[in-house]
């Protein structure tokens, strides 16, 4: 009796003629439970509130939960790290910035991943414009006065940054290679700091994301010299961008991707990385991003891997001739 209902059901499976053959039900479509999505950066910033955003969309476009997770620290590459480690299945995501995919592999002795081996790129999501700025005690108000005045007095002007090998580190360097400047270089932990010595005067200038900044900036206490993007900001229109000072290639944003464990299934991949497309395109998603001071960027994963990769090439030298390392 057992042998003729097993027959029966291989059969309707198409397989009656394989006694090797195991009748499965249809797979359940992806997705059919809550996604976890890790934001590696604490609660309350720009990169939390870009999570936020984008957890918001995706659970609107796939029709289930998409659930944040905070786990910050170095740089944002431990709480990618969880996300490598975690079953690829497509359930537990990340926001990936700057700091983790471009510029850890290249200033750490021991890189917690590979941002083009150990992750599945799904798209890039938003930037978050820089901005040169100069604290109460700086004198010079525009940036070309700056440069001559720290020609003139090397290591005599002090800048910061939010930790060692970091975007604001990194680009710091990059300034002084750029305008034959040396400054003194002054990490802090974290951007709240740096604010406070800036406004005290304690130290000189810093390059800092815009959200960040911009109340300061608004409220005349923060001089900006000029923003480190290819062109003016709408939230800055009157502050020179840096092709406009002559410093083209003075240029960086926290650049933020939506990332899953390596492996992950090419129809799960494909899925996400469409549904990610679809969201950003809606203008309910561009005006909150555009309300958190981000500019979309709307990469597809291949372009989100070549522009990776073309940044890890231009900063490379930068990181080098610096000797910048993290050990």
């Amino acid at each position: 009796m057992f042998r003729r209902d097993w027959l029966r059901q291989a059969a309707a499976c198409g397989a009656a003629t394989s006694l090797a053959a195991v009748c499965r039900p249809a797979a359940a479509a992806f997705p059919d439970r809550p996604i976890t999505l890790v934001a590696p950066f604490p609660a309350g910033g720009s990169a939390d509130a870009y999570a936020r955003i984008v957890a918001k969309a995706l659970s609107d476009e796939l029709r289930q939960p998409v659930v944040v997770v905070n786990r910050p620290g170095v740089s944002g590459a431990l709480g990618i790290q969880s996300v490598i480690r975690s079953e690829a299945d497509g359930y537990t995501l990340s926001l990936a910035g700057t700091g983790a995919m471009v510029l850890m592999p290249l200033t750490s002795p021991k890189p917690l991943f590979d941002p083009l081996k150990d992750v599945t790129l799904l798209g890039q999501v938003v930037d978050t414009p820089v901005v040169f700025v100069a604290g109460a005690k700086v004198a010079e108000k525009t940036v070309q006065d700056f440069i001559a005045q720290a020609r003139l007095r090397p290591g005599a002007f002090s800048i910061a940054s939010t930790g060692v090998g970091g975007g604001t580190h990194v680009l710091a360097e990059l300034f002084q290679q750029a305008t034959g400047t040396r400054l003194l270089h002054v990490p802090y932990q974290g951007v709240a700091p740096v604010l406070q010595d800036l406004l005290g005067g304690a130290v000189d200038v810093f390059f800092g994301e815009i959200p960040a900044l911009l109340p300061q900036i608004r409220a005349g206490k923060l001089t900006p010299l000029f923003s480190a993007t290819p062109r003016r900001l709408k939230w800055l229109p009157d502050v020179p961008s840096a092709p406009e000072v002559g410093l083209a290639q003075v240029y960086l944003s926290g650049e933020y991707g939506l990332v899953g464990p390596r492996a992950l299934p090419t129809p799960v991949a494909e899925h996400l990385e469409s549904a990610l497309a679809r969201a950003l395109a809606t203008d309910e998603v561009r005006v909150r991003l555009d309300q958190s001071y981000g500019i979309p960027r709307a990469r597809s994963a291949r372009a989100y891997r070549t522009h990776i990769q073309s940044e890890m090439d231009r900063w490379a030298p930068v990181i080098r001739s610096a000797n910048i390392t993290t050990e």
